[in-house]
């Protein structure tokens, strides 16, 4: 048997990326995404090779994943690295997480990432992180994020095989140590159409959507010089903005995509100001929202008027173990 751990972190993505381009199995994004890795949310992973068995199996706390979400996940990732390192070994993937269940956080970000690092240590490959970035994001788009710690930058590539669309550290996570996540938890209702789907239905129905990709393009820049020169005011701006744009194109879509819901709109209109905090909503109605750690407060007691169940605090993570257990 080949064993190999690893502890990935969550990442909330500040240019988000909405939409596809070219082999949906590669998950190459229509334009650059700018991201945040998290260490409160992560994923710990092992993965064992092992000769007795028939086909992969993925238990996800406690729970076997189902056949066709094990090949449509995982399997794109162990088949990558099973032809690389030369064997057809199947494998047993155990991951455990502790995100909140059911709270539209993006734990498959940061599983497959784990998954992508343990299987490469178990398989003795030895790769580099861009290489790593590249076969994580054919298990999940957003997972090649989750391999580097910080601020990370995803470049889209324009290649169609998909070798130029990979990730890098911009920032080391403790660059703005003054900033922090705070994600409030509203609702745990599972969302009714997945990103993926998503995606498929704004990349053909929405009349938006190129208007969104020039705003990206026009403001990439500013996001990250917001960062590099620590200005917070700036930056809660910009991530708001970038929010607003892909919830935009969602709606936009036809039939339209509605990830919020009245919690969410409450959000929105409390913080939607960017003075003292950002907030970004992924496909989902619980939002992240970036604040400077002298309003943590403020900015809680605020949730917590607004009907927070529970409120997760998360620092930047420095990034991926490869000793997760």
């Amino acid at each position: 048997m080949l064993e190999g751990e690893a502890e990935a972190p969550s990442n909330i993505a500040i240019v988000k990326y909405w939409g596809k381009r070219g082999d949906p199995k590669l998950n190459l994004p229509l334009n650059d995404s700018f991201s945040i890795s998290l260490d409160a949310l992560k994923v710990k992973t092992r993965v064992t090779f092992d000769k007795l068995l028939m086909k992969d199996e993925v238990i996800i706390n406690g729970k076997k994943l189902p056949e066709d979400k094990t090949v449509e996940y995982a399997g794109r990732v162990l088949n990558k690295l099973r032809e690389m390192s030369g064997t057809k070994i199947y494998a047993k993937v155990e991951s455990y997480s502790n995100f909140p269940e059911s709270a539209g956080l993006a734990s498959s970000a940061a599983g497959i990432a784990a998954l992508t690092l343990a299987s490469a240590k178990a398989l003795g490959l030895s790769l580099d992180t861009k290489e790593l970035s590249i076969i994580a994001r054919m298990g999940s788009g957003s997972a090649c994020r989750s391999v580097f710690g910080g601020f990370v930058i995803w470049h889209a590539g324009t290649s169609d095989k998909g070798d130029d669309s990979f990730c890098e550290s911009m920032f080391p996570y403790d660059h703005w140590e003054e900033l922090i996540d705070i994600i409030p938890i509203f609702s745990e209702e599972k969302k009714q159409v997945s990103s993926r789907q998503g995606m498929k239905l704004t990349a053909t129905s929405s009349a938006l959507l190129k208007c969104r990709l020039d705003f990206v393009n026009s403001t990439f820049t500013d996001v990250i010089e917001s960062v590099k020169n620590r200005n917070p005011q700036r930056f809660f701006q910009l991530t708001i903005r970038h929010s607003n744009s892909m919830h935009a194109v969602m709606l936009d879509s036809f039939p339209p995509l509605i990830y919020l819901n009245s919690f969410s709109l409450d959000v929105i209109r409390a913080f939607g100001d960017g003075n003292i905090a950002g907030y970004t909503f992924d496909a989902g109605p619980n939002p992240h929202i970036f604040t400077l750690r002298k309003n943590l407060n403020v900015v809680k007691e605020t949730l917590e008027k607004l009907g927070a169940k529970k409120i997760i605090i998360s620092g930047i993570s420095p990034g991926p173990r490869l000793d997760g257990f």
